[in-house]
């Protein structure tokens, strides 16, 4: 438990390190270093944890993620530079099958990253599966083949998700 939760802590240490890094272009790490200090403080006393992934999912997942986002972009830009955009936007429910709360946030967050979509919130119901709801750039699109396959990605890669008549 305790090689654990310090495996925990370096690894984000490392991520939000490299995150300041590339953001940075590498400087200002005397700022960085109290601010990292604090952050390794509230991960002792908050206990957060990273998500269990599958490793030789990691560089599938990606490569799906990066290539959505260079899609989208095209696709968006291609709306908006056009004669007469096609734009349609509308609100619209996506149902999930993920079941562990952070997944859907994650998935949420994930969603809103790509160009034309936007996450709104996670509706729970008893008595249906949670609902997405997802702000679109065109209601008409085949929006849902695209959610759907982030989800799936999603659901290989994280070891606490398992989906109804998915096998590893």
């Amino acid at each position: 438990m305790i090689f654990q939760r310090m495996t925990d802590m370096a690894m984000l240490s490392i991520l939000a390190a490299l995150v300041w890094a590339a953001l940075t272009q590498n400087q200002g790490w005397w700022f960085f270093l109290p601010l990292w200090l604090l952050m390794l403080i509230w991960q002792y006393f908050a206990r957060l944890t990273l998500p269990s992934v599958r490793l030789q999912v990691l560089p599938g997942f990606i490569w799906f993620f990066f290539r959505q986002l260079v899609l989208g972009a095209f696709d968006v830009g291609w709306r908006a530079l056009a004669r007469e955009p096609q734009f349609s936007p509308q609100w619209q429910s996506y149902s999930m099958s993920l079941t562990k709360p952070a997944s859907q946030r994650l998935l949420a967050s994930l969603i809103s990253l790509l160009p034309g979509t936007c996450s709104a919130g996670v509706e729970q119901d008893p008595q249906q599966p949670d609902q997405l709801l997802l702000h679109v750039l065109d209601q008409h699109a085949d929006w849902q083949t695209g959610v759907r396959a982030l989800e799936q990605q999603l659901t290989r890669l994280l070891k606490q998700e398992t989906r109804a008549g998915d096998t590893l």
